[in-house]
């Protein structure tokens, strides 16, 4: 991938701080990665973690509304703390296409120590680990909203098997 370069040195991306290119470059590094996500299942499967995680590190971008952030915080939380159950994961758009009453809360600054970079090289086999040290470095950083992802989550789960029981 060819780098901006700016006196020998990578430009940074302005959102995480990836020496991508400034954030055009990190984004035609996210776009890159999310076509090879269809080249082989281990890939594929980390996707949505993927997309949830880069879009915490660029919610200037991808967490505008009040829900796109609730989906991409609940979504991290549900990928790390609840690995492998698509169902719940599932509940988190059901429970935002109605009428859920989001707050958004504060953007924090500083979006974790590790970037899209973690993940750039990573052969087929690491991929599925190098996306969760980034996903855990990016949740991390988000301490201060665990507990409201959490309470979204539970909320999700509590509408949608209220909607499932009620016509």
């Amino acid at each position: 991938m060819l780098l901006r370069m700016t006196q020998g040195l990578a430009i940074l991306c302005p959102s995480c701080g990836a020496p991508l290119g400034g954030r055009e470059g990190c984004q035609a590094q996210f776009d890159w990665l999310s076509a090879r996500a269809w080249e082989n299942p281990a890939r594929a499967a980390m996707h949505n973690m993927v997309v949830d995680t880069y879009a915490m590190q660029h919610p200037d971008d991808y967490c505008q509304s009040p829900k796109s952030y609730a989906a991409h915080l609940t979504g991290l939380c549900c990928a790390l703390e609840h690995p492998g159950d698509q169902k719940l994961y599932w509940q988190i758009p059901r429970w935002l296409d109605g009428p859920a009453q989001i707050v958004k809360p504060p953007v924090i600054e500083t979006r974790g120590r590790k970037t899209i970079r973690t993940i750039t090289d990573a052969a087929d086999a690491a991929y599925p680990s190098a996306v969760r040290q980034w996903a855990s470095a990016v949740w991390a950083a988000y301490a201060s909203q665990q507990y409201l992802a959490r309470t979204w989550l539970a909320e999700a789960v509590r509408r949608v098997r209220s909607s499932d029981t009620h016509p």
